[in-house]
């Protein structure tokens, strides 16, 4: 019998590519969240897989729409959802469940015998909210509600492991003293069909970053290094909390669906996230796959990726977060460029990188946890 694994999330995120990849490997999945089960397949994820809650989310979620500021209605939103998944989904050997969003759901099938698997995209709750505490435009305010770290302190309790995509996390996790056997490092993948390198495109800018444009995101030092250098630079993806440069080497470009990113990344030489705070930001595989040199922070996940690569100096980590270190780190990227030619850096180890690698790790982490389960509950301590 084909163990069940329910996937608890409120929106798509990296979840849906690991139900996709459990399904290949041979579980029995059901993916609950309110992403529309035809927008879900749309992603790959097998009609057979979804559960999707959208209709029943859809008045939470037009209120949110509406009220798109208020903290009480999205968390009104992420406690409806955690309580209608609690009392609709099947009973099954695991639940995987976003951290922040599912309390109830994942306790209440503890209490029935699941393993619970939190998926943690950010640094420990703790570390997240000193970083972002520390963002100037957060200056008397609280960035992260203290009901939002209660209930992800919660989750860490009720937690039989935690799954967290890179070292820094998991270093963070280290600093709060938390049990390092119920942490399981797995960096995301990336869709190789929709990255690959292009190497006749005309390159019309430098430097590229793609994301939120924030503070929290290093986008500061971006400026301040962009000016110091003098490097043409695009940025796609939306304004956060920071003005947009208004001069001629700095070009901006809206929100695009992930399809159409490829279309971005060929036109820049290199990619840069001096990030103040990431779990692993998915644009740094997907510049990588590319065959983009990447600038990545030391708390971004780019020094995660460095393993997935045969030439990793093409992956250069910022230590300090000041423009002098961007600076420096662009500089070099650049030399890496001029250097790579028609070289793929990322060579064969690239196949590291892709959805279906990240989800053979995570089934061997399934089986050895399952096994070791089976072992613990059989009195005789034989697996069967």
């Amino acid at each position: 019998m084909k163990t069940k694994i329910n996937i608890l999330s409120p929106g798509r995120f990296h979840v849906l590519d690991l139900a996709r990849e459990l399904d290949k490997n041979g579980f029995d999945v059901k993916f609950y969240s309110f992403v529309p089960t035809k927008r879900a397949m749309r992603f790959g994820l097998p009609k057979h897989c979804s559960a999707s809650i959208f209709v029943l989310m859809l008045p939470f979620l037009a209120l949110c729409r509406i009220f798109n500021r208020s903290q009480q209605i999205k968390r009104l939103r992420i406690n409806v959802q955690d309580y209608i998944t609690a009392w609709i989904m099947r009973k099954s050997d695991v639940v995987i469940a976003m951290s922040g969003d599912f309390v109830y759901a994942p306790r209440r099938a503890k209490k029935k015998g699941a393993l619970v698997i939190y998926e943690r995209g950010s640094k420990h709750i703790l570390e997240q909210k000193r970083v972002m505490e520390s963002i100037p435009s957060n200056k008397g305010v609280k960035p992260i509600p203290d009901v939002n770290v209660k209930r992800e302190l919660e989750s860490y309790v009720i937690a039989d492991y935690i799954a967290i995509a890179s070292k820094h996390v998991y270093e963070s996790f280290m600093i709060h003293n938390y049990p390092k056997e119920k942490l399981f490092v797995n960096p995301y993948g990336v869709e190789l069909s929709d990255f690959y390198p292009d190497m006749t495109r005309q390159r019309n800018y430098d430097v590229i970053m793609i994301g939120g444009w924030s503070y929290r995101k290093g986008c500061d030092l971006i400026i301040e290094a962009i000016n110091r250098t003098g490097y043409s630079f695009l940025h796609v993806g939306g304004l956060v909390d920071m003005e947009f440069p208004k001069m001629p080497n700095f070009t901006h470009h809206g929100i695009v669906d992930q399809k159409e990113l490829i279309n971005y990344y060929h036109q820049a030489k290199v990619f840069v996230l001096p990030s103040r705070e990431e779990g692993l930001a998915m644009v740094q595989a997907q510049a990588v796959a590319c065959n983009l040199p990447v600038v990545g922070s030391k708390d971004s996940g780019a020094e995660d990726l460095k393993r997935f690569v045969e030439q990793p100096d093409n992956i250069i980590i910022v230590e300090e977060f000041t423009a002098e270190a961007v600076v420096h780190a662009l500089h070099e990227a650049m030399e890496q460029y001029d250097k790579l030619g028609l070289t793929i850096y990322a060579g064969t180890a690239k196949e590291q990188l892709t959805w279906s690698s990240y989800g053979k790790r995570y089934t061997d982490f399934l089986k050895k946890i399952l096994k070791h389960e089976n072992t613990l509950n059989r009195p005789d301590g034989r697996v069967e």
